[in-house]
């Protein structure tokens, strides 16, 4: 279980406070609780597991034994029932991993590598507590690429199925998260003050308990605010643009709508992304969920979104290297280009190749900087794109100089932000710049019944091929 939280959002004393249960209810449990240096342990972690014994034992009189005394904190603590706990640093984790542990407890866990969590589950394995078996971990918010957001991605519980000599086994995982708000013995002038020094993104990590995004380096678009650039664009009857950028392990996508408003401006609004992790390109684009077996994909969202937008309204972008043929065969573009009994979904994507990024990082600055008489800036983005925002903000940067010798810096390939951001890059070249520079292009954007390059059979629905997924 991972209890991930803002600030003083009370992650430790609930963790400590099972602990305490699992040695008292369990005869002969041993239990360890881990924290990287023992300052650190016994700063925050220590006392408040010796707080949480000294109520047991007032609530039921146990006694217990305290051993391996050092700065006067015990190291090892005995209870009458034969159950024990140690506390030990993780900066020597070989030292004592020999033991089988029954429960463990892992504190800032962000502080840890992944090969620490994964070596104390393999000692998770006392015969005495079976039934009862427990692996804790708590953590403020780390990066959504850290090793904790990818174990424990959604907030909830869920299970983990596995076949062991013809026995269907479960591992139950679950992601509790909590609020600094939540903590009522917290002054509230707590929270205000760290409201008031640090941004909305900031604050939905420090304070909210939501995974965010640290980054060393100078943000690509430093001219982003919430304030002028976030906001509730609606979508119009006019072309809803999806663009793409494939990659197994990330792939991304972002919807978009171009237009010109009231004073002959042409604006760009970005309502919605999708982010997944290790799919295919088919996939990606269309499959079911083998957790919760609802459908998901890029085809699905658009649906689930806007179920009564027209079907041949909708155009694809993307990077021309998903429509190449390499030694492993047809890219991605071509493949979902095939028709639905080929295995593709008949979609028809715009694409060029982009050998420089800079042209279309400062179009994309350009719109973020230039506000319109009528008071919109170029570009706004819906407040329900959470990458592209977090991205916008400083999560896509470029990396610190490692050298004198750099020239020309670019952004860092994180595998997160940086998917996402490509797709904001790919829309406005491919999309938004013709539009700026030809009036055609802009009006095939903005009366697309001119062109309909997939247009459906006449009466048919255009999605009841997603329904027969389903069955």
């Amino acid at each position: 279980m991972a209890s991930i939280g803002g600030y003083g959002s009370g992650k430790t004393l609930g963790v400590c406070a099972m602990g305490n249960l699992l040695s008292y209810s369990i005869p002969g449990n041993m239990g360890i609780i881990l924290r990287k240096s023992l300052p650190k342990l016994h700063d925050s972690t220590e006392r408040i597991f010796l707080e949480c014994l000294e109520r047991l034992q007032d609530a039921t009189g146990i006694g217990v034994q305290f051993r391996e005394m050092r700065d006067g904190f015990p190291h090892r603590i005995i209870y009458e029932n034969g159950s024990e706990v140690l506390f030990r640093p993780t900066e020597d984790l070989g030292r004592f991993l020999g033991p089988q542990y029954g429960w463990f407890y892992l504190n800032e866990a962000q502080e840890e590598p992944e090969k620490t969590f994964k070596d104390l589950s393999g000692r998770l394995r006392l015969p005495l507590a079976v039934p009862y078996l427990h692996g804790y971990l708590d953590s403020n918010p780390p990066h959504k690429t850290h090793w904790i957001a990818r174990t424990f991605p959604n907030e909830g519980t869920w299970t983990k199925e596995f076949t062991i000599d013809g026995r269907e086994i479960k591992v139950p995982f679950e992601m509790q998260r909590s609020s600094t708000k939540g903590n009522p013995f917290l002054d509230p002038g707590y929270v205000a003050s760290l409201m008031a020094t640090h941004d909305p993104t900031e604050v939905k990590r420090i304070i909210e308990g939501f995974y965010g995004f640290e980054y060393k380096g100078r943000p690509v678009y430093p001219q982003f605010s919430f304030e002028k650039h976030v906001g509730d664009p609606e979508l119009k009857k006019m072309t809803l643009i999806r663009v793409w950028d494939f990659g197994f392990h990330n792939p991304a996508c972002t919807w978009h709508q171009m237009f010109r408003c009231k004073e002959g401006q042409v604006h760009w609004t970005i309502l919605h992304e999708l982010l997944l992790h290790e799919l295919t390109a088919e996939q990606f684009a269309l499959s079911m969920d083998p957790v919760t077996g609802h459908p998901r994909g890029v085809l699905h969202e658009t649906k689930r979104l806007w179920p009564d937008f027209p079907y041949t309204l909708v155009q694809d972008g993307g990077d021309a290297a998903g429509a190449q043929v390499t030694d492993k065969g047809p890219g991605p573009i071509i493949r979902l280009a095939r028709p639905r009994d080929q295995g593709g979904f008949n979609l028809h994507f715009k694409y060029r190749k982009f050998p420089d990024i800079d042209p279309g990082l400062d179009l994309v600055r350009r719109c973020l900087t230039t506000r319109c008489k009528c008071g919109y800036y170029l570009l706004t983005i819906h407040r329900r794109c959470q990458a592209v925002i977090e991205g916008l903000a400083g999560g896509y940067h470029y990396g610190e100089p490692r050298s004198g010798h750099e020239i020309k810096p670019k952004p860092v390939k994180d595998g997160y932000y940086d998917n996402p951001l490509d797709t904001v890059r790919y829309a406005g070249e491919l999309f938004y710049r013709p539009a700026m520079r030809k009036e055609e292009s802009l009006e095939e954007l903005e009366q697309p019944a001119a062109w309909n390059p997939r247009q459906e059979s006449a009466g048919a629905d255009p999605w009841a091929w997603m329904e027969r997924l389903r069955g």
